[in-house]
């Protein structure tokens, strides 16, 4: 028993924990969102979000880690000047990786569901502007705070006392 809670602690001081928090709780917010505005309320097509569910959060977590981060923090140091002088960093970089994820997963979405959108083009471009302008809010006013008050208490509450 001592040693799951020391197992328990170790995890919530991780580095990697608080990442897989923000996308393991994006992808089942924006996968439930993308479902339901498309195809309603229902059990079966939950269903459907909860069994590809985990595939999503370790594709997106892997595209974050090693493609869109990695290219994000690329551009901001190629353009330091003209970002980090209009917008804080820690503003700047979780926008431009969930720009860049949304693109990518809605190329993927509007293919997997064509015959919701014959013309490829438009329904990408009105899928990536449904899913972006929800995303972005949904992050840094619901997700984010919310997690990093989590995360604060909870780290707090249960320091980790290396033995």
């Amino acid at each position: 028993m001592e040693s799951i809670k020391f197992l328990l602690k170790r995890m919530l001081h991780h580095p990697n924990t608080m990442s897989w928090a923000f996308i393991s709780i994006m992808v089942a917010i924006m996968a439930s969102y993308n479902t339901i505005i498309r195809y309603g309320f229902s059990e079966q097509m939950l269903e459907k979000v909860f069994i590809i569910y985990p595939l999503i959060v370790i594709f997106i977590y892997a595209l974050r880690t090693y493609v869109t981060l990695p290219l994000v923090l690329k551009v901001h140091n190629y353009f330091p000047t003209i970002i980090t002088n209009s917008i804080p960093r820690h503003i700047s970089v979780p926008t431009l990786v969930i720009t860049f994820n949304v693109s990518i997963m809605m190329v993927w979405f509007t293919e997997i569901h064509r015959q919701l959108y014959p013309q490829f083009l438009p329904g990408y471009l009105g899928n990536w502007m449904k899913t972006f302008f929800v995303a972005i809010p949904v992050f840094f006013f619901v997700v984010r705070p919310t997690l990093i008050t989590i995360f604060k208490r909870l780290r707090q509450s249960h320091p980790l006392s290396l033995k």
